[in-house]
């Protein structure tokens, strides 16, 4: 069964007609406020509380301060009406120090505090002792209850309470304020062809569900199929209409009359133990946990959970039909607001439906697959990077990480110091250094045991020309092993072996494995990062005026290739007009002076490094690179490249790539450097003066590789 998402709302219980004379809600209610008013959202409930405080209250600054966790979506009446937000902080248990608000809104003088307690807990106690003292100095109190429909301690203190109703109920639409202030009716404007509109995708995926109930086996016929990404964009689309709309709505005919026959304390009951009952299952668990406590919430909108990896437990339950939200995307408005406590907020919540609309089936259903993500396999990742070791084979393996997250694989990488640690973080990597030699790797065997062991780690990747046949035997009874070999010089006892590259013909693993190791071989599995998609390649880049070259030689580029090719182009008369981009590695020896080169040369624009490989290949017409994994990168993006040797291990890529001029060669950098600077400059002349060439080595460039190789590796790997 899916769970999750929208409301679906059955067609045959919608009344399409009349006006219901009296209608309230015991919720709303229960605020004891003299004025209320339904609107069509929440937001409009905003608009309109804003409007009306702005009417009653002219000297008001307008100056509102809000929590930096907050949907953006909130932001935006205030801007509709001119107000400025200043910021105040929430720790990771979601709450807020009174007394640092107090200090906040004395001192930028604001008009209006925004508070807001989440997912149905009274996450604002700790500021409530303040707000007597802040309305004393003419301070106002807007308290947003859309997390916490049904909190008792909710209101009391506040000038305006407002809520989005449509997040809590089957309904099209639905929104209130409530305020001892009067409020400002007369803007209101008909709710009704919304409503209808919104009730459109509603009906879609009650139909939807309905007919994949009646099917056997969860087979859906071609005409069912479409009708979910059809419902799923249509409410896509009226939520950005909702988000361009300034004005306020009533709520709707068909919303009230759904509204009127709610068993609201059944729905909050209902909530609660759903609650309860998943909150039981998944305590203990490690790479989630609650947020609040057990019994701290009554009624809530979700269970809010952090995840150690949000992202991956996201998919891993949406491909099990459970759709559970990460509230929220972080607003342009509070982006820069955020500190550490907030930022883990916003990268680590998730949140877990637990509505009326379910009983203990389906958190049974949720628990199930939480526990089979729990039991997700730990995968080791064994490589360096440093200034000898290019970073290409750190690069190579956080793509295949990422590929194994994708599908809830657990990854930890192991590296022998600490030198590739800030490549880690920014790749949000788990990672432990062993305090170790890089080159001596049989020595670490004692500590890496220990590592394994501890990380409860089954299967373990090895990326490293430092490895041995004698350092994989004596890990064998421990783990699952693989091992990325383009050198065929050694013969490893490896679960299974990776070489990716087209030259893998040339050696006899066949034979000399004998169906002991799975080989994983060839151009479907070069590792490429997702962002090498044809999506990016541009029709039309001959057309600009400049022509435009990307230049780069690996992390370690020891025979410095980049500046000696740079030097001698900058040279030569049919290159001087030429834009050169020279993407320079964190650990470049020559870095610096690449660098201080670029700043006496304005075609020469210097990346250290590049966020945007994929981009930056979009926008060259040709490139320079050594060989290696780069070279497969250039082929996804049909780039026409000039390629040289620059290490023994790339000899057999010249073959390959050299064929049918799917790339041109310029030889040896290690064993003729000035030989091959000058062929590569011959060799951007030809690219830059056929315009024919370019686009025949695109074709044959775009038959290299499908881009898929790292999601091919992380299955395989999993398997294992």
């Amino acid at each position: 069964m899916e769970i999750g998402s929208i409301f679906e709302i059955d067609p045959a219980a919608v009344k399409r007609g009349g006006e219901i004379e009296t209608f309230s809600s015991v919720h709303v209610d229960k605020y004891g406020k003299k004025e209320r008013c339904f609107t069509a959202s929440g937001r409009e409930a905003i608009e309109l509380a804003l409007i009306s405080l702005e009417r009653e209250k002219p000297e008001t600054p307008k100056r509102c301060l809000m929590p930096a966790y907050m949907c953006d979506c909130v932001f935006l009446p205030f801007l509709h009406r001119g107000w400025e937000l200043v910021f105040y902080h929430v720790d990771r248990d979601l709450e807020t120090a009174g007394e640092a608000v107090f200090r906040l809104a004395v001192a930028h003088e604001i008009g209006l505090l925004f508070i807001h307690p989440y997912y149905g807990a009274d996450t604002c106690a700790g500021l409530r002792g303040q707000l007597a003292a802040l309305r004393k100095r003419g301070i106002l109190v807007m308290e947003d209850v859309t997390q916490s429909y049904y909190l008792e301690t909710a209101g009391a203190d506040a000038d305006f309470v407002v809520g989005s109703l449509r997040k809590w109920y089957a309904v099209p639409d639905g929104g209130f304020v409530v305020s001892d202030l009067p409020l400002a009716e007369d803007v209101l404007e008909p709710g009704e062809e919304y409503a209808q509109q919104r009730l459109a995708p509603l009906v879609q995926k009650w139909e939807y569900l309905r007919e994949k109930e009646r099917r056997t086996g969860g087979a859906l016929t071609a005409k069912w199929l479409p009708k979910k990404a059809e419902y799923l964009k249509s409410n896509r689309l009226l939520e950005e209409e909702l988000d361009r709309y300034q004005g306020v709505r009533r709520i709707s005919h068909i919303s009230k009359e759904i509204l009127s026959r709610v068993d609201e304390e059944d729905a909050c009951r209902r909530r609660t133990e759903n609650y309860r009952m998943l909150y039981d299952r998944i305590c203990g668990m490690k790479r989630l946990w609650p947020i609040l406590l057990r019994d701290e919430a009554r009624g809530p909108l979700y269970l809010p959970v952090y995840a150690k990896e949000r992202d991956s437990l996201q998919r891993f339950l949406a491909e099990r039909g459970i759709y559970a939200p990460s509230l929220w995307p972080v607003g342009e408005e509070n982006r820069h607001s955020l500190k550490g406590d907030e930022g883990y907020i916003f990268g680590h919540l998730l949140a877990l439906p637990i509505d009326q609309r379910y009983g203990a089936a389906e958190m049974e259903q949720i628990a199930e697959a939480l526990a089979s993500y729990e039991k997700q396999p730990v995968i080791g990742i064994r490589a360096d990077a440093n200034e000898t070791v290019a970073a290409g084979h750190m690069m190579r393996c956080i793509t295949i990480a990422e590929q194994i997250k994708k599908r809830g694989g657990q990854v930890l990488f192991i590296t022998a110091d600490g030198q590739a640690e800030d490549m880690l973080i920014r790749a949000g990597m788990e990672h432990v250094s062993l305090h170790t030699k890089w080159n001596c790797m049989e020595e670490e065997l004692p500590v890496l045991r220990e590592v394994l062991k501890l990380a409860g780690i089954r299967t373990l990747l090895v990326d490293s020309y430092q490895v041995s046949s004698a350092y994989f035997e004596q890990l064998r009874p421990l783990v699952k092993l693989v091992c990325i070999d383009d050198c065929f010089d050694q013969v490893f006892p490896v679960d299974a072996l990776i070489n990716y590259n087209a030259y893998h013909t040339r050696f006899p693993y066949e034979e000399t494995y004998g169906g002991k190791t799975r080989l994983l071989l060839g151009t479907d599995y070069v590792p490429l990062r997702e962002e090498f998609g044809l999506t990016h390649i541009v029709d039309g880049q001959d057309a600009k005026k400049e022509f435009s070259v990307l230049i780069a030689s690996g992390g370690g580029d020891i025979q410095n290739a980049v500046l000696g090719i740079l030097q001698r182009a900058v040279q030569i008369e049919e290159l001087k007009s030429v834009a050169f981009h020279a993407v320079v590695g964190v650990y470049h020896p020559q870095g610096n002076a690449i660098e201080a080169f670029a700043k006496t040369h304005e075609n020469v624009k210097v990346y250290r490094p590049c966020q945007d490989m994929a981009g930056l290949m979009a926008d060259c017409d040709a490139a320079v690179s050594a060989a290696g994994t780069m070279l497969f990168e250039l082929s996804a993006m049909q780039v026409p490249t000039v390629f040289f040797q620059s290490a023994d291990n790339q000899r057999y890529d010249r073959e390959f790539f050299e064929e049918e001029e799917r790339m041109l060669f310029a030889g040896d950098m290690s064993q003729d450097r000035e030989a091959c600077i000058e062929a590569v400059c011959d060799g951007l002349k030809r690219l830059a003066a056929d315009a024919a060439l370019r686009e025949q080595m695109k074709g044959r460039l775009a038959r290299v590789t499908d881009g898929r190789g790292a999601e091919r590796l992380a299955a395989e790997i999993m398997k294992l």
